[in-house]
């Protein structure tokens, strides 16, 4: 299984910001929308500002109507315009919390859209190396991280950083010497956070990387239960299991740990400044500096200065997880792609199935050749047949043929046209291709077989079906063709395999790749799926890699294959004849039969 580097011991305390910068201009497509939140929640916290103003003012009004007689008319006036002033504020708060959650939702969409665009431009000897737990951590779990805190983060960030500077500015304009007292505390916790900031990043990317790594153990462990069962080995996935659950608790805790320092930080800070205000502020009133107007608003406002960096905090260490999954992102949508082909030709008007291959090489890691200089000419309409021991390159010639992988040298060309001089889908649609490995969907047995095209009638499919030797079952099936195929509905490898060719039959391509199509079927249905084959393949340039070599004796040419390269040619009879590898191959299973 693959699973993700980790980064221990690696300086990379200078990603965070370029990761956030770019996750910022990522997210510019709702850049009004994210405008119009902030917006709101600066008009809100300007108003939440000045409050306090008045409410020195009301203080200062009933202190100096002690004994003399307080004006309430003013007091009334001053207190309701209070009200409107925190009552405008909520209203502006709304819509900051309508704007921004919104944009946040919008962009992980976005984030989703071009992950699943981007896993389509992979060229699949990249994605061949990479775990499909981890794959689906950066759909699943990373972008959440993102949609959780994109646009907070960045509403966070500017309202916060007008609520501190302008707090600080009202304290300035009351008292400097207040305004000193309470801002030294605070210089000494953000240096402090800074620290801790510098600290904990790499166990924030740590973190998400041993939740890709978990959830590639997890995927591996389900599809592979039953051989995990079959060998004895649920005691080695245990412990593989416990290792990395064991490492991603050790990377959350660090994680969560240096998140929880920060807030607690500047909560001791907060009540530091608290306590100096009272102390600092009744000496000023007893000196005469000032009024109790100014130390109830001074309170205030310190209260205004504190909370924001609370939430400043908080949201840089949430920053911390959400660039760390960004990192993983961009990472991924940063990897090799395929070439552009809007410069491509198309597939040949009429596709005759005269395929050609001259001088191929491949290897699929450099250095390290698995097709060997190989030559071959297919004349339309013919069957060949690819023969020859595991691991020889049968299935290596089907991906070539449908570039699924690039070839290193040489060409193959289909009807004189080199395949790489054509778009890669153009050639996909060229052929119908049947899998060792059956796939289905969730969805109705149906549209399974009729499989991305919308040209393929009822009567079609159940020809199809009826080809391989499927029609029967499906038509006992209570919803027939109706039928969805899901969890509760249980079908064997074979019926599977069945569903897969009738999806290729229906398909009407000029070229067939037949990789093992029958090797998960009983001999009486293998028989008549392969008398269906024989009639249905008539007039198609077909390739059919078997492993029963009694399915290909009427194949027009058969290829031995060996170590990458063809070392037989010819019908059955002339190889058998020939006395050669496949003779040898011939004889020994049907001893083995």
């Amino acid at each position: 299984m693959a699973v993700p580097l980790r980064l221990e011991g690696v300086k990379k305390a200078d990603r965070f910001w370029p990761a956030f910068f770019r996750l910022c201009c990522y997210i510019s497509p709702y850049k009004w929308r994210i405008a119009v939140g902030t917006i709101a929640s600066v008009a809100s916290s300007v108003l939440v500002l000045l409050a306090p103003m008045y409410l020195s003012e009301v203080t200062d009004l009933i202190s100096d109507g002690i004994g003399t007689g307080i004006d309430m008319g003013a007091v009334t006036g001053i207190m309701l315009l209070v009200i409107l002033i925190y009552a405008s504020s909520a209203v502006l708060r709304a819509v900051t919390q309508f704007y921004i959650p919104t944009s946040s939702e919008l962009n992980a969409n976005l984030v989703r859209i071009d992950l699943s665009c981007k896993i389509q431009r992979i060229p699949q000897r990249i994605l061949d190396r990479m775990s499909i737990g981890d794959v689906m951590s950066r759909f699943a779990n990373d972008s959440d991280q993102i949609r959780r805190l994109s646009a907070e983060s960045i509403n966070n960030i500017v309202t916060s950083s007008v609520m501190i500077s302008g707090s600080f500015a009202m304290m300035l304009l009351m008292s400097w010497e207040l305004a000193l007292v309470a801002v030294v505390p605070v210089l000494l916790g953000l240096g402090a956070t800074a620290l801790v900031l510098k600290a904990s990043q790499k166990h924030f990317r740590m973190q998400a990387e041993d939740l890709g790594a978990m959830n590639g153990v997890v995927e591996e462990s389900y599809y592979g239960a039953d051989v995990i069962d079959a060998y004895n080995a649920e005691k080695r996935y245990s412990d593989k299991f416990e290792t990395i659950n064991e490492r991603l608790r050790m990377s959350a805790f660090r994680s969560r740990f240096f998140s929880e320092i920060i807030p607690q930080l500047m909560g001791f800070v907060s009540n530091l400044s608290y306590a100096l205000i009272c102390i600092a502020g009744a000496m000023m009133i007893l000196g005469g500096f000032i009024g109790y107007g100014a130390v109830v608003a001074f309170l205030i406002y310190i209260r205004e200065f504190s909370q924001p960096l609370e939430r400043l905090s908080n949201t840089i260490s949430g920053m911390q997880s959400m660039v760390a999954s960004a990192e993983r992102i961009f990472t991924f949508l940063d990897m090799e792609e395929l070439e552009d082909e809007s410069g491509k030709r198309d597939m040949p008007p009429e596709v005759k199935g005269l395929v050609e291959f001259k001088g191929v090489r491949f290897s699929y890691v450099p250095g390290t050749e698995r097709i060997h200089d190989m030559n071959l000419r297919v004349e339309p309409g013919q069957t060949v047949a690819i023969v020859g021991p595991t691991g020889a390159g049968k299935t290596t010639i089907a991906n070539l043929l449908m570039r699924f992988y690039e070839v290193d040298s040489g060409s193959i060309l289909v009807d004189g046209v080199d395949v790489r001089d054509m778009k890669t889908s153009q050639v996909r649609e060229m052929f119908s291709m049947v899998l060792q490995d059956t796939w289905v969907f969730r969805g109705t047995i149906r549209e399974n077989i009729a499989f991305n095209r919308t040209d393929v009638s009822d009567m079609e499919i159940e020809e199809a079906c009826d080809a391989v030797g499927l029609h029967a079952f499906v038509s006992s099936l209570p919803e027939g063709y109706g039928t969805v195929i899901d969890e509760k509905m249980s079908l064997s490898t074979g019926q599977r395999q069945q569903i897969s060719i009738a999806r290729a039959l229906v398909r009407r391509s000029k070229l067939i790749i037949l990789d093992e199509a029958t090797s998960s079927v009983d001999t009486l249905t293998e028989t008549r799926i392969q008398q269906s084959m024989d009639r249905l393949v008539e007039g198609r340039t077909s390739f059919v890699i078997a492993h029963r070599l009694s399915t290909i004796r009427d194949a027009d040419m058969i290829l031995v294959v060996e170590s990458g390269r063809i070392v037989e040619t010819g019908t059955h009879e002339e190889l058998m004849e020939l006395g050669g590898r496949y003779r040898s191959l011939y004889d020994n299973q049907f001893e083995t039969d």
